[in-house]
């Protein structure tokens, strides 16, 4: 039974229980229920130790990357010691080194050992491809003098003895991946004689194996990360998606 309204009041003719249960009578909610929220994995759960020990493999992978640095062939050390030995020889007389690099020459026998760059065609003044300024005579005279050169760009630097170069105290610096030069000339007794062209230089070695370690770690750490991630959005409760 319905009320029956009549005239312009507006008050019903009839209020009976039935109308009473009309009058409470509600639209159906249309509030989307969430889904049931899903028992979070052991590794979701320990998401905070985890990604802990995830992020410390990567800062060891990224530590291990440091210390390799680039590729072999540039990982030529960045500072070497050339001694002027009592022979009238340079020890070791052929050197590479990293661009920006140093050489220190070092009187260890029968000083004066002064260093000129070029080759022994270009004693005694030499070619000044490199500064050899304070590797003057008066300033490598006894033994223990000794001057340090820095090789701001990579090449092929020969270098000798101003006073022994005729008994053959020369040397090259290479500076770089690139090889020494192949011939070189001295001068003894008035005659020219010519160095056979030296060994080709051997190709770059490939990375250390630091250096794949360091990547193997940095990326397991990551990948580590990123999993752990992906499972607490997938299964955390504030992170369930509603369903319509």
């Amino acid at each position: 039974m319905v009320p029956i309204y009549i005239g312009v009041s507006g008050r019903p003719l009839y209020t009976g229980p039935s109308a009473r249960a009309a009058a409470t009578i509600r639209r159906p909610s249309r509030t989307r229920t969430r889904s049931a929220t899903q028992p979070m994995p052991l590794a979701a759960r320990r998401l905070p130790r985890l990604l802990a020990l995830a992020v410390t493999v990567a800062l060891l992978g990224a530590l291990l990357l440091l210390a390799a640095g680039g590729p072999a062939a540039a990982q030529a050390q960045a500072r070497a010691e050339v001694d002027g030995t009592a022979g009238n020889k340079w020890e070791p007389a052929n050197v590479t080194i990293r661009p920006g690099g140093t050489i220190t020459f070092k009187i260890s026998g029968t000083p004066p050992h002064p260093v000129k760059s070029g080759t022994p065609a270009s004693a005694p003044n030499g070619d000044e491809k490199f500064d050899a300024s304070d590797c003057v005579l008066d300033k490598m005279s006894k033994v223990g003098d000794s001057c340090t050169v820095k090789f701001p760009k990579a090449g092929t630097y020969p270098y000798f003895c101003q006073v022994h170069y005729a008994t053959g105290m020369i040397g090259t610096i290479t500076v770089g991946s690139r090889g020494p030069s192949t011939t070189t000339t001295a001068t003894t007794a008035g005659s020219a004689v010519v160095a056979p062209p030296s060994a080709a230089a051997p190709p770059p070695a490939g990375r250390p194996a630091i250096y794949w370690a360091g990547w193997g770690l940095f990326a397991l750490g990551a990948l580590m990360a990123l999993g752990l991630i992906a499972l607490y959005v997938r299964f955390a409760p504030g992170f369930n998606r509603e369903k319509r």
